[in-house]
């Protein structure tokens, strides 16, 4: 039987591992921003890639995370031979829709660019058909990935899942620097698929070590019924979103050159706070929210607990990127083909994005709320109702306002804010903590104000500097300047969580 580790300990593997994988992926799009630019070449590949991509999040992470992973580990408890024959039969259900998935995705490749990028004509639509077809194979590498990671979560290990995108952005590096003259931006595809075996090779070595490796047997009995049962709404939550980000691209395909790439590059910076604090925080308390659904005191304490470690570092962070994100982007990206309209272009786009940081955390963590209730369908009404809002909102923004890409991140935080307005409405009738909660958003606005002057004085500081290595010590500088000062403030208030994390030390 697996050992029981602490909520804490758990998140702290869990945090590291999408540290390591996010900054292992900015170093990738450096990478790829230096030997690519920011062009008609680099929006074919992020836009071919995001098919893989996007039936990836549909068909695996986000449905196996809410309801193969519980399952699974339910009748761990029971026995192992149970869990074992669980896994295996979902197993097969598995392999059997992927392979039919990726058959048709390359039998059908050129309608779906036809639909997903209208605006790619002649040489640039075909590059886009070969490269989807490359990297079509990727969607069954990373699905079993998330699969044999489910498995892993059951036995409470966590580093596998989360460290194996490193192994992933580090192929897409080898292969751009070494293959770049050889194969060009196919160089990339061929990444992406080494990347994809290596995740799986890492899976398996853990999954032989502490737990068994399953094997496919046919049949389809009530407890497999059930898991796929709550797999569906999962599926239609991530469906939505992936036609939100398609109708993003579908719009930013009519628009000038470069505008997806800005729209990918700005993504890059919002989500490493997303992905370490917001998503790792999300993954940890699904079980401990589960488990105290029947009792209300104990559910809020635990809800408005996760609310509030997310309002206090990623306000502040959302501060950093709107008064700080010129210097980073331009430490970062700005090389080689990648220009200063390039750099300001991205710049605008990350705007737009970091006005909904807090939104998109806090959807994460109330999402996984409403599946701790049992409550699988809500979210996804929701996301489907504010979907058309989306497209409206998007369409103004991009050509009614004229505000390009970044007209396009200010549609999605707008339709972010949305979401959790109705998922907050609805959550409240079953827990009471919508007062409180308001209150310490509020609170941690005002105390992350004193960062602004920094930021703004650290970015005047930067661009007098030519010299790289004064341009890192400024950001260097800068943003431990910031953290300083942030917690001094706390600390000062009386913060509560702040004080805890003193008295620890």
């Amino acid at each position: 039987m697996p050992k029981n580790k602490s909520i804490g300990k758990s998140f702290l593997i869990v945090a590291l591992s999408i540290l390591s994988s996010r900054v292992f992926g900015l170093l990738r799009d450096v990478v790829i921003a230096s030997t690519f630019g920011a062009g008609r070449t680099t929006d074919v590949f992020f836009v071919a890639f995001r098919i893989p991509n996007m039936l990836r999040r549909v068909f695996a992470e986000g449905a196996f995370s809410s309801a193969f992973t519980p399952a699974f580990a339910k009748k761990l408890q029971i026995s192992k031979e149970e869990a074992v024959k669980f896994a295996s039969r979902f197993f097969f259900i598995l392999s059997i829709s992927l392979l039919t998935v990726v058959i048709i995705g390359e039998i059908f490749t050129p309608l779906i660019i036809k639909v997903i990028a209208p605006g790619f004509s002649g040489d640039i639509e075909k590059l886009a058909i070969s490269l989807t077809r490359e990297m079509f194979p990727y969607i069954l590498l990373v699905s079993l990935v998330a699969f044999f990671g489910g498995i892993l979560n059951g036995y409470e290990h966590f580093f596998a899942p989360a460290f194996s995108t490193v192994l992933f952005n580090i192929s897409l590096i080898l292969c751009a620097i070494f293959f770049k003259n050889q194969l060009n931006i196919h160089a990339l595809a061929l990444g992406v698929v080494i990347g994809g075996f290596l995740q799986v090779l890492l899976q398996l070595y853990f999954l032989r070590r502490e737990a068994f490796i399953p094997r496919p047997i046919p049949g389809i009995d009530e407890d497999v019924k059930k898991a796929l049962k709550n797999i569906i709404p999962g599926i239609f939550g991530f469906g939505v979103r992936q036609l939100s980000m398609l109708a993003d691209t579908i719009i930013a395909s009519f628009l000038a050159a470069g505008a997806i790439s800005y729209l990918y590059y700005a993504n890059r910076f919002v989500q490493l706070p997303l992905g370490i604090f917001a998503i790792g925080l999300s993954q940890v308390l699904l079980p401990k929210l589960a488990k105290t659904f029947k009792d209300e005191d104990a559910f809020r304490y635990n809800l408005t607990t996760g609310l509030t470690l997310c309002a206090m570092i990623i306000i502040p962070s959302t501060i950093g990127l709107l008064f700080f994100g010129k210097p980073l982007i331009d430490i970062v990206f700005h090389h080689g083909k990648f220009t200063t309209a390039d750099l300001n272009a991205t710049y605008y786009v990350l705007c737009g994005y970091g006005i909904g940081l807090l939104f998109y955390s806090f959807e994460k963590i109330l999402v996984n709320a409403f599946y701790s209730l049992d409550n699988y369908s809500y979210p996804v009404k929701v996301g489907a109702a504010t979907l058309v809002f989306n497209i409206v909102a998007n369409i103004i923004l991009c050509f009614g306002l004229k505000l390009g890409a970044a007209g396009l991140a200010l549609g999605t935080a707008m339709t972010s804010l949305l979401n959790v307005l109705f998922l907050v409405r609805k959550l409240e009738k079953n827990v009471s903590f919508i007062e409180n909660w308001i209150k310490e958003n509020l609170r941690y606005l005002l105390l992350s104000l004193p960062i602004i002057p920094v930021a703004i004085y650290g970015t005047k500081t930067y661009f007098q500097f030519a010299s790289p290595l004064l341009k890192i010590a400024t950001i260097s500088a800068t943003i431990v300047v910031a953290v300083i000062i942030y917690f001094a403030t706390l600390l000062l208030a009386g913060d509560r969580i702040a004080m805890k994390l003193l008295r620890r030390q």
